[in-house]
């Protein structure tokens, strides 16, 4: 956690060390948090910069109240303030950070909404045609009529020419109903796969390198990328109430889906899963998050979730999940950044 003085860490490398020893120090496990504090203490001591942080999360805590914001989110700082309370010393250099001021929380305090802003809307995001971001359903009257929704954080770019019609999917999810058009058959993109639309009504999600298509109405013809760029007509079609994965490794085998549970996930902001993995499910909630949501995949992979979850308040899924699977650990920054684990000696 900590580094030599002589190592001269950078402002930010002291700043993601803070955020660290504040999800320790907001752990629930009495033990944990012991350990925290004695280790934050040592940290504090290790470089006046480390103290000058902690000395100013008392501001971090004042600013967060008179913002307006909510036990929840003052909860991890306060918990910092408080080992700092218990370990305030009167020696000279304390008192000479205390003068000096906060220099490094107010780099925190800027970082963190900026780095907020990029995590949500990256370059290619914010260069699409259309795009949405955490927490955001945006629904738009296409060119042609077409009618698409985007749900969280995501993108898609609109090509229309006298033959055909691409919607590209850059990122997210979106549930797509197509206007009629012989002339110009309609097409969904992505570089794992095409999709064309042979009927109206279907969802696309494409994140983490996999592309999950789910047929509500009618039908649609599935091409890997290597059969459509090659001219092939070989296509795999999915009917309503079908769903398939589309992957580096090509294109999985149809499985069955409840096309009204999926419609009534879009139209109420909820994630329906039936079985599926836990890291599959976090992915899906991440992009209704305002903040990362760290875990190791291979250690939740074999954890599978079925159910209802409600995407318009992420925090509160997330505790949902939590109380669901007891060997679940998670930590909360902020009621932004979380980290998702194994409670220690779970399997």
């Amino acid at each position: 956690m900590s580094a030599p003085l002589h190592s001269l860490p950078s402002s930010a490398d002291i700043a993601r060390q803070a955020a660290a020893w504040i999800v320790q120090l907001d752990s629930d496990d009495a033990a944990e948090q012991a350990r925290a504090q004695q280790g934050f203490a040592q940290w504090q001591a290790l470089d006046p910069r480390h103290a000058q942080a902690a000395a100013r999360l008392q501001a971090f805590v004042v600013q967060v109240q008179q913002l307006g914001g909510s036990p929840t989110e003052a909860r991890a700082a306060q918990a910092a303030l408080d080992a700092v309370r218990g370990q305030r010393t009167a020696t000279r250099r304390r008192r000479l950070t205390a003068r000096v001021g906060g220099a490094l929380a107010l780099v925190v305090l800027l970082a963190m909404p900026t780095w907020l802003t990029v995590h949500n809307h990256p370059p290619a995001l914010l260069w699409s045609d259309m795009h949405a971001s955490t927490g955001q359903w945006r629904e738009r009257t296409l060119s042609d009529g077409s009618q698409v929704t985007l749900s969280g954080t995501g993108a898609i770019n609109w090509q229309v020419s006298a033959d055909r019609r691409v919607l590209e999917l850059v990122r997210g999810s979106i549930l797509v109903e197509v206007a009629k058009d012989a002339a110009r058959p309609f097409y969904v993109q992505t570089p794992l796969g095409r999709i064309r639309a042979l009927g109206t009504r279907f969802a696309v999600r494409y994140d983490n390198g996999q592309v999950t298509l789910e047929m509500l109405e009618s039908r649609v013809a599935v091409q890997t990328p290597q059969q459509w760029q090659s001219g092939s007509d070989q296509a795999l079609v999915v009917q309503a109430g079908q769903r398939v994965r589309l992957g580096s490794d090509g294109i999985s085998a149809v499985e069955d889906m409840d096309p009204q549970g999926v419609e009534q996930g879009w139209r109420r902001h909820q994630l329906v899963v039936n079985d599926r993995p836990l890291p599959e499910v976090l992915d899906q909630i991440a992009r209704h998050h305002p903040g990362p949501i760290r875990f190791d995949r291979a250690a939740l992979a074999d954890i599978r979730v079925s159910g209802v979850l409600p995407l318009d308040d992420t925090a509160q899924t997330l505790r949902l999940l939590q109380r669901s699977f007891p060997q679940l650990r998670m930590r909360f920054l902020a009621s932004r950044w979380v980290w998702v684990d194994l409670q220690a000696g779970a399997s």
